[in-house]
């Protein structure tokens, strides 16, 4: 099973570099591009007018998707023709796109799956198939990472502000464990942590968040099942910063989570129907916080948590493939809403708030739909 998804990066006007930006965890269903032509179909849909907010929301492109279905769910099929490589803009201020950044070596049949922006003022990415790298604004220098290997998936900013990135298996192969690999800021391979999974099972890890104040690693996975019987599981990870397994959650099922600089944590957390947002204050153990439910209603068959954006106002921001929206202003306080379906099969995947907007990525054709919170 190959699940992928980009990641958008928020950067506020009027820094100097991006370090100033806001670390989001934006992530974006791959396969908006149509590999036949190489060319977007995207556009923007925007409801009422759009807001004053001024920053820039960086995110990745590819066509796996859409190549996959286009060639009979053949997984391989985004390495059949030279597509771009590129990290999509979009302008929160206007609510339009901006020219893209080019990150290609020439010859690259994968496009970015995942974009990080370091404090360092870098944005790295991945491309799964092909070689990470990493590119600075605004000059556009680029600097591909091949050492670090392929099958790099999610990533995430790590201890003393190395990075880490989930290893969903070899791009080449579907066999074998998948692992978090850590490295420097100029691509140097610090270390890679197996994980092991349970017999019966391969597991590939997805979402990464470090938590800074207990210096843990968190991974969300798929648990693919390899002996007869067995069904597919998402089992969460919980490693030392020095990759050492310290415990292994499988009930309830946690589909993302994210952390803040001051250690607080926020799960999204599904048990039968219901949809909750764990959030585990800093300084407590990993049961020390309390849960809010999101929706009693929750189809786990159909529906997946996609992101979790921590705002800088304080907000939570919780995104679902259906389209369901639900802002977390207060413990006592949620507003949900649901984002329009322009076509069958499109999926949503995030979503950031600034004011009373909330603009979210969507996959089939339109790429960012935004509109006022009820």
């Amino acid at each position: 099973m190959f699940l992928r998804a980009f990641r958008f990066q928020l950067h506020r006007n009027g820094g100097s570099h991006l370090g100033t930006s806001i670390a989001l965890a934006l992530l974006m269903l791959t396969g908006c591009l149509h590999p036949d032509s190489g060319e977007s179909e995207s556009r923007i849909y925007v409801d009422e007018a759009p807001s004053s907010v001024e920053a820039v929301l960086y995110f990745g492109t590819a066509a796996f998707w859409s190549a996959m279905r286009s060639h009979g769910n053949d997984p391989m099929a985004d390495l059949l023709a030279e597509g771009p490589v590129a990290i999509g803009r979009f302008d929160l201020h206007r609510e339009q796109m901006l020219e893209p950044l080019e990150v290609g070596a020439g010859g690259d049949r994968s496009g970015v799956w995942d974009v990080l922006a370091h404090p360092n003022g870098r944005i790295y990415f991945t491309t799964f198939f092909e070689s990470a790298g990493y590119t600075e604004v605004p000059s556009g220098r680029f600097v591909r990472l091949p050492n670090l290997g392929t099958g790099l998936n999610e990533l995430a900013v790590g201890p003393d502000e190395s990075l880490l990135a989930s290893r969903y298996g070899s791009a080449f192969e579907r066999e074998g464990n998948g692992s978090i690999v850590s490295f420097d800021a100029d691509g140097a391979l610090l270390a890679e942590f197996p994980l092991r999974a349970p017999d019966g099972y391969q597991v590939a890890p997805k979402t990464i968040a470090f938590d800074p104040v207990r210096e843990e690693i968190w991974v969300t996975t798929d648990l693919l099942p390899i002996a007869p019987g067995n069904s597919q599981r998402h089992d969460a990870y919980v490693l030392s910063a020095q990759g050492r397994e310290l415990r292994r959650i499988s009930e309830p099922e946690i589909q993302f989570v994210a952390f803040t600089e001051d250690g607080t944590g926020y799960r999204a957390e599904i048990e039968g129907r219901n949809l909750w947002l764990y959030i585990s204050t800093a300084g407590e153990g990993p049961e020390g916080g309390h849960r809010i439910l999101l929706d009693a209603a929750f189809a786990p068959a159909l529906d997946f948590v996609q992101d979790i954006e921590l705002m800088a106002d304080g907000r939570a921001v919780v995104s679902r493939w259906s389209g369901w929206i639900h802002v977390v202003d207060s413990p006592s306080q949620v507003r949900s809403t649901r984002l329009p379906q322009f076509e069958d099969g499109g999926l949503y995947y995030s979503a950031v708030a600034e004011g009373d907007r909330i603009c979210a990525t969507y996959c089939s054709d339109v790429s960012v739909v935004c509109r006022d919170i009820p």
